[in-house]
């Protein structure tokens, strides 16, 4: 009896251990995310700090979660299973990579000054091609071609079928680009540090027309169609209609704004450094709602926002009002990625350890997806306007300067 009763201790006390161990680790445990309505889908592990080091990057896309390791490594994983789907190192091991863009056929990254294309099937390497200058953040990947923003202020086009073999366009702006382009089957459009905000043709045909603000632009554009959404610095969030270049909507929330805004069903979220989370009408820009004290948007759901609060926790706010429900303690997490696209919360461990979390009754993923341009929208006009339009009405229409070079070779500075 003295010896069950030893047992039955023993075996409570290594369950209490290995949740409290699991918790460490960041793996959240499912009486906790039940307190919250949740339910933690599935974990697995990923390499390790030591061999592969911490996840650095995590990249969701229909469907797919692109995880990477600071040695470069990207590993594929069924985002409703996290079922391992392929495993494979990119470039060097000490070189630094950036973070990795997908479309329906490829998977495009920078590691060091070297633009890799792989097959999203498998991850096996396509083409690989060493660029002329230093790349100032990840590439955007169109369905056609690879964007590569770089320092100097050139964003490089690559066709993703022809191969190394190829000479890149060059589009040229002003100021260094810093984050990677926002690419839609319309358009490429990309910010840089002295506040432009450029959109330009992905077929080669020149930039439309770019806005200027008043401070520096850090953060990457959203799109919810048929608008593009950019916010600067001087505390602003421009909404601006993607074909024709038309300011539908400027919002001023009075701080500065250095993270990327979401847009999801028509709904834009902005977070500055004062005022929290603020929820806006993207047609109209009118204020529905604010949160305070929120530094990240995570996800959403029919009925929820979830979002990460200044002391780390996993504030979860109702979608309508913005009221605080409650707050998850997400103790050992690291990475919290910004799913635009569906309602499950992806987490990155120090552990290297990938969780999805989820709502209980949300068995199926809600998938957010963006309705088609119209026939009068998706009609891109040959050329830029001539004239200059009135101030806040639309943004600058392209110069010559603007035009995509065609010989990679070109040694010319950025138009002023």
């Amino acid at each position: 009896m003295r010896r069950l009763l030893c047992g039955s201790l023993a075996t409570a006390l290594v369950a209490s251990l290995c949740a409290t161990v699991g918790l460490a680790e960041g793996v959240i445990p499912q009486n906790v995310a039940a307190r919250y309505g949740l339910t933690r889908a599935w974990y697995t592990q990923i390499g390790s700090p030591r061999a592969t080091g911490a996840i650095s990057n995590v990249n969701y896309d229909r469907g797919t979660l692109f995880v990477q390791s600071k040695t470069g490594m990207i590993s594929a994983l069924d985002a409703e299973t996290g079922r391992m789907l392929w495993s494979t190192q990119v470039g060097p091991e000490n070189h630094t990579s950036t973070e990795p863009s997908a479309n329906e056929n490829f998977i495009v990254v920078v590691n060091g000054s070297v633009l890799y294309v792989l097959d999203r099937a498998d991850g096996r390497l396509q083409w690989q091609k060493p660029l002329d200058g230093c790349p100032g953040a990840g590439p955007g990947a169109s369905q056609t071609h690879a964007f590569v923003p770089m320092v100097n202020g050139q964003v490089e086009g690559y066709d993703l079928e022809k191969g190394a073999n190829q000479t890149p366009w060059i589009y040229k702006s002003a100021g260094r680009v810093l984050v990677p382009p926002m690419t839609t089957n319309q358009s490429v459009s990309w910010t840089t540090e002295k506040g432009y905000f450029y959109v330009a043709d992905p077929a080669g045909l020149g930039i439309r027309y770019r806005l200027e603000t008043r401070d520096a632009i850090h953060s990457r554009p959203a799109y919810w169609t048929p608008h593009l959404y950019a916010c600067s610095s001087d505390g602003c969030v421009y909404a601006v209609h993607e074909k024709n270049g038309k300011i539908v909507w400027k919002f001023a929330v009075g701080d500065p704004i250095y993270t990327s805004p979401v847009a999801i069903e028509g709904k834009v979220f902005v977070i500055s450094v004062l005022s929290g989370m603020i929820c806006l009408d993207g047609t109209t820009g009118a204020q529905l709602w604010t949160a305070p004290k929120i530094i990240q948007f995570v996800a959403t759901s029919p009925t929820r926002i979830y979002a990460c609060d200044r002391l780390g926790r996993l504030a979860i706010l109702d979608a309508h009002s913005g009221t605080r429900l409650g707050a998850m303690p997400l103790d050992g997490i690291s990475l919290k990625l910004i799913n635009a696209q569906s309602d499950r919360l992806f987490l990155a461990a120090d552990s290297c350890v990938m969780q999805c979390v989820r709502e209980i009754d949300l068995k199926s993923p809600v998938i957010y997806t963006m309705p088609p341009p119209t026939k009068n929208e998706a009609k891109v006009p040959a050329k830029a306007p001539a004239a200059k339009p009135k101030a806040d009405s639309a943004a600058e229409p392209a110069d010559d300067a603007d035009k995509p070079e065609a010989d990679a070779d070109d040694n010319a500075g950025p138009f002023k």
